[in-house]
């Protein structure tokens, strides 16, 4: 995996990078929303490890060949597209847009903050939601996939009293999810000092990544870590707390006896960058595995981390 990668993946930036088909990964993503409206008929992409594009637009499905350049995502031929009749004009224009986006260059971003991936050309554009994703064994979402608020209802169901609305973005606790009949529903909880709580329609949850759960102090795990301030310094121990994505990917928040704090982005079990909690950079970043340790060095600080606090026990 290159360093840009790496980087890419720890805190969201030049994603469509290593989220191409050359990066040796099929890509399973389900479009959410189609010029700020949500997407009906279950629409879905799927770029494939060997340059294929293929899915549906919620009416036909299509394929062709693709690839990522440039942070662009690039439709190297017109598509395949089935011929079938779409059922109602809102299906017909969702269709239309969707084909008109994946035709040629369209920009490919990536939201650090809320986990968004969103293709956009003009004022044309669409977000998509990693497939696998799913908020049911989540403990903590954000929302996302519409325009504007979101309700939140005192029950599981879109005739339920209205409890109040939530703006995209937000981080939100999952008590828990349930299957419905027209949409599945997580019962969620505010973190501010309401404690509000209510239910919300999956479709406009998604998983938050690790990099927004440090951000707001929600770790999966605390504890003390050896550290030194420099390399033949006399050994302290650093509180520490961190967050966990899949694919052996977390950041980790050290705390320094002294009072700094330093940010600490992992993907794949391997250091990918660092930042003080003030968002600079920390200078001559470095890493090596020695037994169980991972020894991450940060200027002159000295960092003994133990494999279980990136990956977690068991993994």
């Amino acid at each position: 995996m290159s360093d840009l990668c790496r980087i890419a993946g720890a805190i969201g930036l030049a994603a469509a990078a290593c989220l191409s088909p050359t990066a040796g990964r099929a890509s399973d993503w389900t479009i959410v929303s189609v010029n700020g409206t949500a997407a009906t008929g279950q629409p879905q992409i799927t770029l494939g490890a060997d340059g294929t594009i293929a899915g549906n637009t919620g009416c036909n499905s299509f394929t062709g060949s693709a690839r990522f350049e440039n942070a662009m995502l690039v439709v190297e031929a017109p598509l395949a597209v089935t011929r079938m009749a779409c059922p109602g004009d809102d299906l017909t224009r969702q269709e239309a847009a969707i084909l008109q986006l994946l035709e040629g260059e369209t920009a490919f971003t990536h939201d650090p903050f809320t986990g968004a991936f969103n293709l956009s050309r003009g004022e044309d554009q669409m977000a998509l939601a990693e497939l696998a994703a799913s908020v049911f064994d989540i403990d903590f979402v954000t929302v996302d996939g519409l325009s504007g608020p979101l309700n939140i209802r005192q029950a599981p169901g879109t005739d339920a009293p209205l409890v109040t609305r939530v703006l995209p973005g937000t981080l939100l606790r999952n008590q828990g999810c349930e299957v419905g009949d027209t949409y599945d529903w997580c019962n969620i909880t505010f973190l501010d000092a309401s404690g509000t709580t209510g239910w919300a329609a999956t479709e406009y949850l998604r998983p938050a990544p690790a990099a927004v759960r440090a951000q707001q102090g929600l770790f999966d795990n605390i504890g003390t870590l050896d550290c030194r301030g420099s390399v033949k310094g006399e050994v302290a121990l650093c509180d520490y707390g961190v967050a966990r994505d899949g694919d052996h990917s977390a950041v980790l928040v050290i705390y320094d006896p002294d009072g700094g704090e330093r940010v600490v982005h992992f993907a794949e079990g391997e250091l990918a960058y660092a930042e003080t909690a003030e968002g600079t950079a920390s200078d001559a970043q470095d890493s090596e595995l020695s037994g169980d340790l991972l020894v991450v060095t940060l200027g002159q600080q000295t960092y003994e981390v133990p494999q279980t606090v990136i990956v977690g026990n068991g993994e």
